[in-house]
């Protein structure tokens, strides 16, 4: 129960971060694509909620795709904890760039979170729970890439994609 805590409240405090970086963000690809964060985001924090009540119900772990929609709240975790993120991330003077950078830098964290979170557990359901939600992050990881490739005229990135990254 502490891990799927901790989980909520890395979730939370990343929405957080996203829904600043929407509402500053000027160009319109930016503020979609980390509005669109936001809306996953909320998503996997109502997944969690769920999967902590039903533990302190005793009714045990489901899968992600049987979650219905909840809400309650936690405490932030190690992905912000004692990091440059919260800092620079809402400092006004840091641009665009340097927020898609801090998003993913915010992701690879979340995702080595869930690696070791799904290590650490003993319930098969749960280790496909945090498995489902390294899977997401990545996504995420993924389009953020992207998106800073497209900006920094960098790497490989998508414009016109053939597939959606996204999950609604």
């Amino acid at each position: 129960m502490t891990i799927l805590r901790n989980a909520i409240g890395m979730e939370i405090e990343g929405k957080k971060f996203f829904r600043k970086v929407a509402e500053r963000a000027k160009y319109p690809r930016t503020k979609e694509m980390f509005g669109s964060l936001v809306k996953q985001e909320e998503r996997h924090v109502r997944v969690l909620e769920e999967e902590l009540d039903r533990l302190q119900s005793g009714k045990g772990w489901i899968a992600p795709s049987s979650i219905k929609e909840t809400g309650a709240s936690s405490a932030p975790h190690e992905v912000f904890e004692g990091a440059k993120t919260q800092a620079s991330a809402f400092d006004p003077k840091s641009g665009e760039l340097e927020a898609i950078r801090l998003g993913m830098d915010i992701e690879r964290r979340s995702i080595e979170y869930y690696r070791r979170a799904g290590d650490e557990v003993g319930s098969e359901e749960a280790k496909r729970v945090f498995n489902w939600l390294v899977g997401e992050e990545a996504g995420h990881l993924s389009i953020l890439k992207a998106e800073h490739d497209i900006r920094s005229k960098s790497g490989f990135y998508f414009d016109n994609p053939e597939f959606s990254l996204e999950v609604m």
